[in-house]
């Protein structure tokens, strides 16, 4: 009885604990974590989000976003040109969509696959892949599925089979299912490709129906509001630019060249470099202007080596129009990379294939290995191993989960007993140096006060006793008003209500509030940045720390020039605001010391030391830097650098 009741006692302990986990985790925004996703597509840092969002998604079981996280993990390996990996993310997508009864979104994914398969030459696997599908719409009689089947077989015949006519016949039909079916991002696409092929063969006049066609479906598209995306209304914008040249010339175009570029601008992260260099390659060769078209292929060959692409038929290409232009020697420059890069690329395909073949003869005779070594093995004797395997994997993940999760616990207690502590010391601090500051004006103020209370004062000091009682009475309000800011700015988080904040404008308003009260002999000046930058954030903040900064260059400015400028810094995606003075300056031993609570380098002088220590904690907030440059040796040079971005 002894060992039942103790496995029992250990499953209820495991119970507890996942119990326990599951309540205490913390509800994610997933709509948010997909956006993230969706952003990151096609960059290096994408697969970890691509998984977590697909994750997630499961986790709570939104099919919806289950559905658009796999077409983004999909559109992903689709945009690198991962023909293996596109392959296991498009085959696990279309099992769960089987099972889920989303048939659109299951041929959706199949058309797509077999579409990058037909872009990489592989036409032996693409035309597989097509009948596959073409056959299982048919046995499932889904129209949506035929006409996915039928455009892939047009594509498949523009591509390797270079007969236009049937790969137009197959595109019309795939278009007329897709317009029945109201499917109308799909009849887009349709009729893009419809379009391009048309342009290819330079039938610019059989183009123009199709456009005029796709102008009314791109109204229908967006009355009904549905999800088009940039880059296929930017192949609408650059096939009318490129009709129009073909038949009407430059002049009838220029209209739509315009339409074209400032879409471009406007959805610039939206769109591929790789499709705006080869529409402008386009225009240049319909214009006859063959330099521009070279310049323009060497543009696209350097953003596709740039991604790791490599395509001999852009060296071919470009060396037939250095020939046309009679630069015959970088034509043959390019002939000869051309044949270079041909070559290679063939070499790398076929080692790629041979080690296919190998591993898959390797795994094919570890299985057979492995078969025949199980038919040898005792019945009997496996399931007893196997038994006592599982009772003492069980017992050791339960040993090792009580274990992490003490750990866990002991890290978390040890981490929340150190930070009391650091609280507790800083409530002491800020209590003494508040009660140091706060004593001294008020000894002040009570002695002056009784002074002027006396009789027989004359004039004279009865001014001066009113000067010092007013005097110590701003820095008590001074002060005062710097302990409210610290404890607003330590109940603030970066989640505050955000604004566009000219950032030119903002430090304006800071230099005129403080214009006049510089020294006499002191002039104040303000350096805009010449691009005007904007910042979302909090404008108070802004002002805030702007303000602080230059009420101590006042104050410690004797003679000379107060400065601000401000620089934009796109690089590093922040806005640098730059205030120097001719004043006494810093000593650069207290570079960090200078930005903490109540911390003055001359105790004599008079302030509340928490001016800067203010500063530093709404930059903490907002994740920007403010720093002393220890290199400026006129005065006091402070450096603020202040995000762009919103997402603090």
């Amino acid at each position: 009885m002894r060992y039942p009741r103790l496995c029992f006692y250990a499953t209820l302990v495991c119970l507890f604990c996942c119990f326990e986990t599951i309540i205490g985790q913390e509800t994610i925004d997933l709509k948010s974590f997909a956006d993230s996703a969706r952003k990151a597509a096609g960059k290096p840092d994408f697969l970890p989000l691509g998984t977590r969002f697909l994750e997630l998604a499961k986790e709570q079981k939104d099919t919806t976003q289950i559905a658009d996280a796999y077409a983004c993990i999909a559109s992903h390996y689709y945009d690198l040109g991962n023909i293996d990996s596109l392959r296991l993310i498009t085959y696990e997508y279309m099992d769960w969509a089987d099972r889920c009864h989303r048939n659109t979104d299951r041929y959706q994914a199949w058309r797509q696959y077999i579409q990058r398969m037909t872009e990489k030459g592989m036409q032996e696997e693409a035309m597989r892949e097509t009948e596959l599908l073409s056959k299982d719409a048919e046995k499932r009689k889904d129209k949506y599925g035929m006409a996915s089947g039928e455009m892939c077989i047009g594509y498949n015949h523009r591509i390797f089979g270079q007969n236009v006519k049937l790969c137009l016949e197959y595109y019309d039909s795939a278009l007329k299912h897709f317009e029945e079916g109201k499917y109308y991002r799909d009849a887009y696409v349709v009729s893009l490709n419809i379009i391009q092929t048309y342009l290819a063969r330079q039938a610019y006049a059989d183009a123009i129906p199709y456009l005029d066609r796709l102008e009314q479906l791109k109204k229908t598209t967006e009355n009904k509001n549905y999800g088009i995306g940039a880059a296929l209304h930017m192949r609408y914008y650059q096939f009318r630019v490129i009709g129009a040249l073909g038949t009407k010339g430059k002049a009838a175009a220029e209209s739509y060249v315009k339409e074209a570029d400032t879409y471009y601008r406007k959805h610039k992260e939206d769109i591929s470099p790789e499709s705006w260099f080869g529409y402008k390659l386009m225009c240049s060769q319909i214009l006859g202007d063959i330099r521009t078209a070279v310049s323009y292929m060497d543009s696209l060959i350097d953003y596709q080596n740039s991604l790791g692409n490599y395509y001999p038929g852009n060296y071919r290409q470009k060396a037939i129009m250095l020939e046309q232009i009679g630069n015959y020697k970088e034509a043959c420059r390019a002939f000869a990379e051309y044949g270079q890069l041909n070559d290679s690329v063939r070499t790398a395909e076929m080692d790629e294939q041979l080690n296919k073949y190998t591993a898959q003869f390797e795994v094919d005779r570890l299985k057979m290995e492995k078969l025949e070594l199980s038919d040898k093995m005792n019945r009997e004797r496996l399931v007893l191993v196997f038994t006592a395997s599982c009772v003492i994997l069980i017992l050791l993940l339960l040993v090792t989960y009580l274990y992490v999760r003490t750990l866990s616990m002991n890290r978390k207690l040890d981490a929340a007993r150190k930070e009391i502590q650091k609280m507790s010391r800083i409530k002491s601090s800020f209590i003494q140096h508040v009660t140091h500051e706060l004593r001294t004006p008020l000894n002040s103020v009570v002695g002056f006060s009784a002074l002027l209370a006396e009789e027989g004062l004359n004039v004279e000091e009865a001014r001066e006793y009113s000067e010092q009682v007013e005097r110590n009475s701003a820095y008590l309000l001074g002060l005062i008003d710097n302990i409210i800011d610290i404890a607003d700015m330590d109940s603030q988080t970066a989640d505050m209500p955000k604004e566009a904040v000219d950032v030119n404008a903002c430090c304006l308003e800071c230099v005129d509030t403080f214009g006049g009260k510089q020294k006499e002999g002191v002039e104040m000046q303000w350096i805009p940045s010449p691009e005007a930058p904007v910042v979302l954030t909090v404008r108070a903040w802004m002002k805030r720390v702007l303000s602080l900064l230059l009420d101590n260059a006042v104050k410690f400015t004797e003679k000379g020039v107060i400065s601000l400028r401000c620089e934009e810094d796109k690089a590093h995606n922040l806005v640098r605001l730059i205030l120097e003075d001719t004043g006494i300056g810093i000593d650069s031993q207290y570079r960090d010391t200078v930005f903490e609570r109540f911390f003055k380098v001359d105790t004599f002088t008079p302030g509340t030391g928490l001016g800067l220590s203010i500063a530093r904690q709404v930059m903490d907030i907002v994740n920007g830097k403010i720093y002393l440059d220890a290199a400026y040796t006129k005065g006091t040079r402070v450096i603020v650098e202040w995000p762009i971005n919103s997402n603090h």
